[in-house]
């Protein structure tokens, strides 16, 4: 008889375990889609900046409303994902550089926190090329595009860091 009570004791805390789990993820679940609809009402213009921010922070909705808002620099601070942090900061990085003047410092310097082993390397070395070029350093352009070219051959970046490289010389 106490082996059944004891047996009994085990499925009760098993049966109040799982019904545990599954109430905090029905709750987490719900806090979510309220949070989505506050995003809704944000899209609407229901609801401030300020407001939003507050209610995503923390949230999987929080980068989202951040590009929504265009504050780009703060996206991949928000990002645990390595891959998705490095792509957001690539794609910052190209956004200094459409917008021109004193951005091309910071990509250079931003560049330099890319590895080889990343996968958009080569796109972020080409910005970084480019924006030598723009900042009048073409000796220092030469060399990243012909590393680009020997690593990457047959591919986009490649062929660009060719062309490139003929260009460079053609002008001297």
């Amino acid at each position: 008889m106490r082996d059944f009570y004891i047996f009994l004791g085990i499925i009760f805390a098993m049966v109040g375990g799982v019904w545990l789990y599954n109430f905090t993820k029905e709750q987490k679940i719900n806090q979510l889609k309220e949070i989505s609809y506050m995003v809704y009402l944000f899209e609407k213009g229901k609801i401030s900046k300020e407001e939003i921010l507050k209610a995503t922070k923390g949230t999987p909705f929080y980068p989202y409303v951040l590009a929504k808002l265009k504050e780009f620099e703060k996206l991949p601070k928000t990002i645990e994902d390595e891959n998705l942090k490095k792509f957001f900061t690539e794609r910052l990085l190209s956004s200094y550089y459409l917008k021109g003047k004193g951005k091309y410092k910071d990509i250079v310097e931003k560049s330099k926190k890319f590895k080889k082993e990343d996968f958009n390397y080569p796109s972020v070395k080409s910005l970084e090329a480019f924006s030598f070029e723009k900042l009048g350093n073409k000796t220092k352009a030469i060399p990243i595009w012909s590393s680009l070219k020997e690593n990457y051959p047959n591919t986009y970046f490649g062929n660009l860091a060719r062309i490139k490289l003929y260009l460079l010389r053609e002008e001297k």
